[in-house]
């Protein structure tokens, strides 16, 4: 399980020849009921390549790749994302014009 604001990581092995930076196009798209977020993948190095996506909402997600590299398109799945560890608020955002909250509404001072 993921837990809220946490990070869930894909990873594939893929070619290293060529410019795996420029050559390779890798993304996913995360769903969940009706929420939708575009992910670009990247490449880690030795043939790896990674997405990683921080889920803000509890509940069951699911996951389509999509890459010009047919062994890495069309990949799916689903994972869970619990509620978040202690600590944990999320990213920070502007909240009222002219103050800063994490995405919980919790101040960041």
């Amino acid at each position: 399980m993921t837990p809220r604001y946490g990070t869930f990581e894909l990873s594939f092995c893929g070619p290293a020849d060529g410019n795996p930076f420029v050559d390779v196009t890798l993304s996913a798209v995360f769903t969940y009921r009706n929420q939708r977020c575009y992910v670009p993948g990247f490449y880690d190095g030795d043939g790896v390549y990674r997405i990683r996506f921080m889920p803000a909402i509890e509940g069951e997600w699911h996951y389509v790749t999509h890459c010009n590299v047919p062994a890495m398109d069309e990949q799916s799945g689903s994972f869970v994302c619990g509620p978040a560890a202690a600590g944990q608020h999320g990213p920070v955002r502007v909240a009222r014009q002219f103050h800063f909250a994490h995405d919980d509404g919790t101040p960041f001072y």
